[in-house]
């Protein structure tokens, strides 16, 4: 029977929404996600969703997007032209156009860049869907909001009312990005809180801005529903088969796309990982982990100024195994995730948490039990990125350490640099279970999961922007650089050695003696024997 009959267009007959997409239709909040496995009809039941709108409201612009156009014509672009009748639209390139004046745009993001976003910087759109959002990075979808306006050309509807703009996304559970939304809309919490922001007993986050409060996260505004290919009748009357194929998949692939299992490994890195074996509580088990106090401690530090600073404390210790037992491991004990300080700053909050001491343990003896080993930090800090610097960061870095008794930073070397090398040592390490971190680090815990392999190089992690990459910078060249240490260039100890120094004319004296030390090496070559 057609949908067109006396020039009246009855939208029921075109698309019937499955139970579970009834509900998230009727949801007031501002951002509703359609997530779980395959054949949930998320994507479709969406693109119906704004196209019963474009109808309602004359004039809407729509903006439905994806990571690629490719991926486009492949599903929304075919559900359009299978389920929209051809005499109530026209096509031109990627644009929609209704009878009514109503228009979608077909876009999309390939590399997540502000590039990318800028052909959608003038533009208003009232709905705009995100499909497979997971592949969305959550600072794209964050400025997509931005847009997410009433267009100047839609006109209000027949009770005079306009619409209230709305954000749609829909994913399967797996994807690089797939922990921004499963934080914002599963968990209820902001992915990236501003600094000092505060949670209120309705669960809403505020923050202090010029003498008030300003809400950044408000849970009622993000609405999720999961559905699977079970909750969808219309697909498994057409595909009967597709089911059987689902149930066929590895158990890990299987728990996404069929059940659409939120925490499921899936496609990412360290599909070894287990919370519960590789994190300790020492709060429900103090004996889980014996001190060795004699053991070495060190830090691995990623600092920049445009991320994220992740700290994280090593040291070796026996931790106590199912069966009783002990076993020596290397254990991350404490961890510092923060941004926008200077480096005293910096240094002045790492060098008190160092002081701290290991947990549960009290200082003694002649020995202080905080004593480090070695700090290793990014290697780009030990490099001068503009003409008019003296020196490197990590001279700077040096001398605000040094003054509060801690060793100043350890360059990577060329080894301890690769990110194979990194990554690959600490899957082993978590699939053999030789490290362990205690459950006082949150930020690298909930970080690890949502590492990704990167398709192009399926050895590395993918790299990704976002604070979990940051907190793996800093958590992977812990472990990785201690056991792959080389000599510090006598270069670098020169410089820490003099940049150490308070006074200025004993500073300025030993600058003028290296200085005069390297012109007599680079002008008297090396003497060596005949032979050689």
């Amino acid at each position: 029977m057609s949908a067109i009959e006396d020039g009246t267009l009855d939208i029921a007959k075109l698309w019937e929404p499955t139970p579970k997409n009834r509900i998230i239709r009727a949801s007031s909040a501002t951002n509703r996600l359609r997530w779980g496995g395959t054949g949930g009809s998320k994507s479709s039941d969406a693109l119906m969703e704004v196209f019963e709108d474009m109808v309602r409201w004359d004039g809407m612009r729509v903006l439905f997007l994806r990571r690629s156009l490719e991926d486009l014509k492949k599903s929304a672009m075919q559900d359009w032209k299978e389920f929209i009748p051809k005499e109530l639209y026209t096509s031109s390139g990627n644009i929609e156009t209704l009878y009514n004046g109503s228009k979608l745009f077909w876009g999309y993001l390939p590399n997540n860049t502000e590039k990318d976003l800028q052909q959608f910087y003038s533009a208003a759109f009232p709905r705009i869907v995100i499909d497979e959002s997971s592949q969305i990075s959550g600072e794209s979808y964050q400025f997509l909001s931005s847009r997410n306006r009433v267009n100047a050309e839609c006109q209000p509807d027949e009770r005079g009312e306009f619409p209230v703009p709305c954000m749609l996304a829909c994913t399967n559970p797996i994807g690089a990005h797939w922990s921004f939304y499963n934080k914002q809309f599963l968990k209820k919490k902001p992915f990236d809180p501003p600094k000092d922001a505060r949670r209120d007993k309705n669960g809403r986050w505020w923050v202090e801005e010029g003498g008030g409060w300003t809400l950044v996260y408000d849970p009622h505004d993000w609405e999720a529903i999961s559905s699977t290919l079970l909750d969808n009748p219309h697909l498994l009357k057409r595909d009967p088969d597709l089911h059987r194929k689902l149930m066929a998949l590895p158990k890990a692939l299987r728990d996404k796309l069929l059940y659409g299992y939120a925490d499921s490994v899936v496609g990412q890195y360290f599909d070894c990982w287990d919370e519960t074996r590789n994190t300790i509580s020492l709060a429900k088990d103090p004996d889980a982990i014996i001190w060795q106090t004699w053991q070495p401690r060190w830090i691995g530090w990623d600092w920049g100024r445009a991320h994220w600073t992740a700290c994280y404390w090593f040291t070796i210790a026996l931790v106590k195994q199912l069966s009783g037992e002990y076993k020596e491991k290397v254990v991350c004990y404490r961890e510092y995730v923060d941004r926008g300080e200077n480096y005293a700053k910096l240094c002045e909050n790492v060098a008190a948490m160092t002081k701290l001491g290991l947990p549960g343990q009290k200082q003694a003896g002649e020995e202080p039990t905080w004593s480090l080993k070695t700090i290793y930090l990014s290697h780009e800090k030990f490099i001068k990125r503009e003409e008019n610097q003296p020196h490197a960061p990590s001279v700077e870095i040096t001398r605000e350490l040094m003054k509060r008794g801690l060793p100043g930073p350890v360059r990577n070397n060329a080894a301890a640099g690769s990110r194979v090398g990194k990554a690959t040592m600490l899957h082993n390490l978590f699939e053999t279970n030789g490290l362990v971190i205690l459950d006082t680090c949150p930020e690298i815990i909930e970080a690890i999961p949502q590492l990704m392999r990167d398709e192009k190089n399926i050895e590395d992690v993918l790299k990704v922007d976002g604070k979990a990459d940051d907190c793996y910078d800093g958590f992977a060249m812990g472990p990785y650089n201690f056991f792959n240490t080389a000599k510090k260039p006598q270069e670098v100890k020169d410089e820490e050695r003099i940049a150490a120094i308070e006074d200025p004319l004993q500073k300025r004296l030993e600058q003028y003696k290296l200085t005069m030390q390297r012109q007599k090496r680079d002008v008297e070559p090396e003497r060596k024997p005949e032979w050689m």
